[in-house]
């Protein structure tokens, strides 16, 4: 957009000028919901999956941009459940793995994980303050040595996502090994799959629109020389075909949705979860 429109009339001649009609609407109900409903560059970023050329939106209507949103926000209430879910087996597994399947304990396990990071004294403090402000008693009783589980219930999921690649790479017939995703840089090494449920995560915790980048015309394409095989194999059961399948999660958004429904397909054992859900 050129400029801030800050009038509900400047905005109904913003849709006039790129051929957004009303639809269903006219004037003044376009304007009550505006004012009751959501503001208008959050539901105008739909446009963006559709045909335009010439300065015009091809059979886009102002209802189409109000479904969306609803849709969007739908699934976002739902996506978020998916994501704490996910979040609390990968937790339970990996905290069973490692007590009961090798030689660490708790202790022993984190303490090697932030000996290993480049500034083991930064690493710790951050995770301490994520501990005291989550819960201070269990701050005030293991601050000076925290174990595993402590930082599992208190620290955030970007934590978590380093503990898991640092596991991980030490640990390669873990169950959770279709986690882990081929290294590009060393940079990269604290990248699992759940960094992508993690941009669902934040999406939908922070109440942003996701709907608005799902087609070539809008989507970020992601620079994958190939898309994750729980990805790829989710797609396939639901026969999509090949060529779809590489075209559609080349788009990060549908990406990201599609890894975090494979991981939850994979990983979420509770038949009574996956029903609910």
């Amino acid at each position: 957009m050129d400029k801030i429109l800050k009038t509900t009339t400047e905005m109904l001649e913003f849709l006039d000028t790129k051929k957004i009609s009303l639809g269903s609407y006219d004037n003044d109900s376009v304007s009550k919901f505006l004012t009751d409903n959501t503001y208008f560059f959050k539901l105008i970023s739909y446009r963006k999956n559709f045909q335009f050329n010439n300065g015009r939106y091809f059979h886009l209507s102002f209802d189409t941009l109000v479904d969306l949103s609803n849709i969007d926000m739908a699934l976002r209430y739902l996506l978020v459940h998916f994501c704490l879910d996910i979040e609390h087996c990968v937790k339970t597994k990996l905290l069973n793995e490692i007590t009961f399947q090798t030689t660490d304990d708790g202790y022993s396990f984190l303490a090697k994980y932030i000996s290993s990071n480049d500034n083991p004294t930064k690493l710790k403090q951050k995770i301490l303050q994520q501990i005291k402000r989550t819960n201070a008693t269990l701050y005030n009783k293991h601050n000076q040595q925290p174990p595993l589980w402590v930082v599992m219930k208190c620290c955030e999921f970007g934590v978590l996502e380093s503990i898991l690649a640092f596991y991980l790479s030490s640990n390669p017939k873990s169950t959770l090994k279709k986690l882990n995703v081929n290294r590009i840089s060393p940079r990269d090494k604290n990248i699992t799959l759940l960094s992508y449920v993690r941009n669902i995560r934040n999406k939908a915790a922070h109440n942003s629109v996701i709907l608005n980048s799902i087609t070539n015309k809008s989507g970020i394409a992601l620079d994958l020389k190939r898309p994750n095989s729980l990805a790829l194999e989710l797609a396939s059961n639901a026969n999509i075909s090949k060529t779809i399948r590489r075209k559609k999660l080349n788009i990060s958004t549908i990406h990201d949705i599609t890894t975090t429904l494979a991981i939850y397909s994979r990983f979420v054992g509770s038949k009574s979860m996956k029903k609910k859900r």
